[in-house]
């Protein structure tokens, strides 16, 4: 017993030390830049999350959640957007009848937060997060804040860089 009890601890402390156990998103997720997230989003914008609903997907084979945002403000959209006040954000993973789904680098959203999203349409009105958990930021206290990568950006700094990148995006067309 103690030879077992010695090989499973020279095994965990060696796992440990390799850095075996170290967090999957780390390993797969491509880190975009900011420049990177503006390029990809069909639609880049400020809102207040005022609806989460989960729910199975037609085959109750997959978990969705259906983040409803109310839009305040559009920094890009979609040309048939700009009168849109409200969308669909839909993130894989959530909780349904006790049964849930988690998901790793999905963005995780608090009804009532204020957010920056950088969005994919998937088919209107419904949008995905561009960059997964990268492409939503949680506006507070003057700071556009994205809690995965521990960043946190002056947000007046953080909208120019946006508008720089716009503009010349729009000078290279």
């Amino acid at each position: 017993m103690k030879k077992i009890c010695f090989i499973l601890s020279s095994v965990i402390i060696f796992s440990l030390g390799t850095g075996f156990f170290t967090n999957q998103a780390d390993a797969l997720m491509v880190r975009k830049s900011i420049e990177e997230l503006t390029y990809e989003a069909d639609s880049i914008l400020i809102g207040e999350v005022k609806r989460i609903e989960s729910r199975w997907n037609k085959d109750r084979t997959l978990i969705y959640t259906y983040i409803t945002i109310s839009v305040r403000k559009y920094t890009k959209a979609l040309p048939s957007m700009k009168e849109v006040k409200e969308i669909t954000v839909k993130v894989p993973g959530g909780e349904v009848g006790g049964i849930g789904l988690k998901v790793s680098d999905t963005p995780e959203f608090r009804k009532g937060e204020e957010v920056f999203l950088f969005l994919r349409i998937e088919k209107l009105p419904i949008f995905k997060v561009a960059g997964l958990f990268q492409g939503k930021y949680t506006i507070e206290g003057g700071k556009a804040k994205n809690k995965v990568m521990e960043q946190e950006i002056p947000w007046d700094i953080f909208i120019d860089q946006i508008e720089e990148i716009m503009k010349k995006a729009e000078g290279n067309q």
